[in-house]
């Protein structure tokens, strides 16, 4: 499979993860315009500080389940390795962070962009 077409797929899985997660208390967008939370380099999200927020735990467990299934089901259906698939999804998901969000750099830092 071409990767631009790997990226689409990526992508769609992306849309759903954020409208899925409008369900819960604070959404993703929410908490990424806040700080709270940010892309990692493992191709998740997590919080930016530590934090007891009860939502905020929420929404991370919902979007990092709901991505590594995504994860998975790229990987078994184009015959990549699950570290190929979650590397390629961090690439994109820095790509589309937004200026003011957070992303870990490749050494685990977290940055602003």
């Amino acid at each position: 499979m071409k990767s631009s077409s790997l990226y689409a797929v990526l992508l769609g899985g992306y849309l759903l993860l954020f409208n899925s997660s409008t369900v819960l208390a604070i959404t993703l967008q929410q908490a990424k315009q806040q700080g709270l939370v940010g892309e990692t380099n493992t191709g998740f999200i997590a919080a930016i500080k530590s934090s007891n927020n009860a939502d905020v735990s929420r929404l991370i467990n919902s979007v990092n389940s709901h991505r590594q299934e995504t994860y998975q089901a790229i990987s078994q259906s184009h015959d990549l390795s699950l570290s190929t698939v979650k590397q390629r999804a961090y690439h994109k998901a820095i790509e589309k962070t937004q200026a003011g969000h957070f992303y870990q750099n490749s050494h685990g830092s977290w940055q602003k962009k």
